[in-house]
């Protein structure tokens, strides 16, 4: 392994200015023994044809110059030879300056008595011939530089433009943190480089603590107003609007003088780069918030009555209470026949069917059916206003309430603060139905102070009691692979693959992963989409986190339901198939009308992706009509700045963004980076 980082090391030692040549032109007086000069008066003349020779080479009058030193090359050789070699090499006559550099080369006392020369004759025939010999040569004059101490500032001349240009060449392979690294090693700091590679290391703090600096001393008025663009860059990327909007109104006090954003304009695109294996890793592992939700709405109970409850369990049939199976109630009443037949369908036909049930003196319960149905199709606006209608009808069912409160959270819907008030007392005052599971959910979700009190009664054996306890548990950095929920519903296709990235006792890591990667199915099947869309996205993101993803086959001939429709989409956007998934999601709208915000933001993505930004900013303009979306306004003002219109971008940058799915770039960042 340390043979091959070497290697590439050495590779990537290839300069393409040398900072040796500048050296040899500006400075005539190259090293040599004095002593023998002062004998002869011939010498002196000599060194003074050198010296002649040095101007006609600094002035681009080579002919005189290499004239000169074809004479000046029988007293100070080695010099005189080296600046032969760059003359000619300037010139682009590469086997002649190979031929006067090999002379320099294969005299290895040079390296003692001319150090300058044979170092920089390494150099020159390295970029010449691209042989690695004469790099390992450096690398071991350098590891040894303490005999050359009276060179010291020679060696770290060109320690620095080694460094920096093996800095570039770690940027050009994205390898930030080698970048960083032999930057640091520099014998000067490149702090606008630094910064920006902080930035590509996603240390926006970091970053914005050094752009400051450099603001604050940065003269030069083009730089500087390229700072003050990455500047602002990297606190939007922070969310960090105070610090953007100072920055911003310096930026629009300069806007008569200021076109980087035409130089280097900022764009939104799709970024299926935005996280990292680790990012997936910890997300499966612990869930984010977006995931607890999903994992509540998985596991929520189904609802036949409003009075004495029947609870439907979506994992495994089982009916609260009771043994009997999904078969043994098909004989209760219309309703609750037709509700058994529809959660065996696809989540996404099932919601069709329940809307079509619907009638103006719907139960409490139907409308609360259909919310947590949009809900398993991450539809969760529709489930919002359906838990809104079921609350309002029943506000004794506190399930109801807390289901639309959270909700409401979830999308960040405008409740007034004398209905939340009213909520929040309602899902706390003790009795009415489901009132234990309403004040584990308000505690996991709304108020973690909250100290629930009140006993779980006989709910410990309902798979409910056993998600939110197993959520409990997660919170708490518990290990969870002998938890009651993953050995009592093994297969439920989500409990296993919940169970499957459990990591167990004495299990290294060698052995955890190629454990997991064995048990992934690496050809998807349908087991994976009988319930939600939450054990595809959850079962991709496994995929993602221990480096499977590209090797599996999505494709199930003959399957069209449209949850499989909305997963193809999905991973085909991930797999750099905009197209295909552009296709998937007219045909989900067209076919099934499916389309809410988050196949409008899959839409928005795979536009940009396909490079249709027109098509992707309609969308945009969409979502903010129908869903009010708060990420729309974010958005909105990249799309602002970019023009400059920078008192109205203000106005936007109100809420924290963090859309999984849509980012934005300076576009040239990577050159400007390299270019410094």
């Amino acid at each position: 392994m340390k043979k091959s980082i070497y290697k590439i090391v050495i590779i990537f030692f290839i300069l393409n200015n040398f900072l040796y040549a500048n050296i040899i032109e500006s400075q005539p007086q190259i090293i040599f023994e004095l002593e023998k000069l002062e004998a002869s008066n011939e010498n002196l003349e000599i060194q003074v044809d050198f010296n002649k020779a040095v101007l006609h080479f600094r002035k681009g009058e080579y002919k005189d110059a290499l004239r000169l030193f074809e004479k000046t090359s029988k007293v100070f050789e080695a010099p005189s030879l080296l600046n032969m070699g760059i003359i000619y090499y300037k010139q682009k006559d590469e086997k002649k300056a190979q031929e006067f550099f090999n002379k320099i080369y294969s005299k290895k006392t040079n390296l003692i008595n001319q150090p300058y020369s044979f170092i920089s004759s390494c150099y020159y025939l390295f970029e010449i011939t691209k042989d690695d010999k004469y790099m390992l040569d450096l690398v071991t004059i350098f590891q040894n530089s303490k005999k050359l101490s009276e060179y010291n500032e020679l060696i770290t001349d060109i320690k620095d433009a080694i460094l920096k240009e093996l800095a570039n060449r770690y940027l050009m392979i994205e390898d930030y943190e080698n970048a960083l690294g032999a930057l640091n090693a520099m014998s000067y700091s490149l702090d606008l480089k630094k910064a920006m590679i902080l930035i590509k290391l996603n240390n926006f703090q970091k970053a914005s603590t050094i752009l400051k600096k450099i603001r604050e001393e940065e003269k030069n008025s083009e730089i500087l107003n390229k700072v003050l663009w990455i500047s602002a860059y990297s606190s939007l990327k922070q969310n960090n609007f105070e610090d953007a909007q100072e920055i911003l109104d310096l930026i629009n006090d300069r806007k008569k003088d200021f076109n980087v954003n035409i130089q280097m304009p900022l764009e939104i695109f799709f970024n299926k780069d935005l996280y990292t294996y680790k990012d997936y890793y910890k997300s499966i592992m612990k869930f984010d918030e977006d995931r607890m939700y999903d994992f509540i709405y998985y596991f929520a109970p189904f609802v036949f009555s409003d009075s004495k409850e029947i609870i439907y369990d979506s994992v495994k049939g089982f009916i609260y209470g009771k043994a009997q199976s999904v078969e043994n109630l098909e004989n209760m009443v219309e309703y609750n026949t037709k509700f058994i037949r529809l959660v065996k369908q696809d989540p996404i036909k099932r919601v069709n069917e329940l809307k079509n049930i619907i009638k103006t003196d719907s139960k409490a319960y139907i409308y609360y059916n259909l919310a947590l149905s949009y809900a398993q199709i991450n539809d969760f606006t529709n489930a919002y206003k359906n838990f809104e209608k079921a609350y309002k009808l029943s506000p004794g069912n506190k399930l109801y309430s807390v289901m639309y409160l959270i909700t409401a959270n979830k999308i960040s819907a405008d409740i007034p603060e004398k209905q939340r008030a009213i909520l929040d007392k309602n899902i706390k005052d003790s009795g009415g139905l489901y009132s234990y599971f309403a004040k584990e959910l308000y505690k996991l979700f709304v108020n973690s102070t909250y100290n629930v009190v009140e006993a779980s009664q006989s709910y410990e054996k309902t798979v409910f009691y056993k998600a939110i306890d197993f959520l409990k548990k997660m919170n708490n950095n518990e290990n969870l692979s002998n938890h009651q929920l993953l050995e009592d519903y093994e297969r439920d296709p989500f409990i296993y693959l919940l169970k499957l990235v459990q990591k167990n006792k004495n299990e290294d890591e060698y052995r955890y992963a190629a454990r997991v990667q064995d048990a992934v199915t690496l050809k998807y099947n349908n087991n994976f989409l009988d319930s939600s869309l939450i054990t595809s996205k959850y079962y991709i993101d496994i995929l993602r986190a221990f480096g499977v993803f590209s090797r599996v086959d999505f494709n199930i001939d003959g399957n069209n339901n449209p949850s499989y429709l909305v997963t193809k989409a999905y991973s085909d956007l991930y797999l750099s198939k905009p197209l295909t998934s552009i296709e998937t999601l007219k045909r989900l709208k067209d076919e099934f009308g499916y389309e809410n915000r988050f196949t409008m933001y899959l839409s928005t993505a795979s536009f940009l992706e396909s490079l249709r930004p027109e098509e992707a900013s309609i969308q945009i303009s969409l979502i903010k009509a129908f869903y009010k979306d708060k990420d729309t306004d974010f958005l909105t003002a990249i799309q602002l700045l970019q023009n400059m219109n920078i008192s109205s971008a203000k106005q936007f940058l109100v809420n924290k963004y963090n859309n999984p799915y849509i980012d934005f770039r300076i576009v040239g960042f990577e050159e400007f980076m390299l270019s410094l």
